[in-house]
């Protein structure tokens, strides 16, 4: 059933719908040939982006709520997705890092991403797939300077 011209005809209302629609589609891609939900992946992917970093850290960047985080960092070490280890500047803190097994399920989530986005932008030439990403990138940072809210 389609929506009403009105909301169609608001920019913002569209990408909604189509992230919405994208991101259930990556949810269950995920779950289905990668055993991720869209968190662990997005742990794992800011593990891959900027290194080994406290609990705390990553919760920050990504925007959980700690005991959230503590809970996805819990199941990635038992998975064997990630490992702890004592942070070498504060012995008092921990710092996790990508293990093997975690790099391997972040390239498989990776390429699911990427089927799913082609799937999303199929109607799109690469050009103007590209612009998009620019214009949609210039909105998020101009709307979050510091960096996008995940939620």
């Amino acid at each position: 059933m389609e929506p009403p011209q009105t909301l169609l005809g608001i920019t913002t209302f569209v990408l909604h719908k189509v992230a919405v629609a994208a991101r259930r589609a990556m949810a269950a891609r995920l779950a289905e040939e990668t055993g991720l939900s869209l968190w662990r992946f997005a742990v794992l992917a800011a593990l891959a982006d900027h290194g080994p970093a406290a609990q705390r850290e990553l919760g920050d960047r990504l925007g959980l709520d700690p005991s959230d985080m503590a809970r996805l960092m819990d199941g990635l070490v038992e998975d064997g997705l990630a490992v702890r280890e004592r942070d070498p500047g504060d012995r008092r803190r921990y710092r996790a890092s990508l293990s093997d097994a975690g790099r391997e399920a972040l390239g498989r989530g990776r390429a699911v991403a990427a089927a799913v986005e082609e799937h999303t932008l199929a109607p799109l030439t690469a050009a103007e797939r590209a612009m998009l990403h620019d214009l949609a990138a210039r909105v998020l940072h101009a709307e979050h300077p510091a960096g996008p809210d995940p939620a």
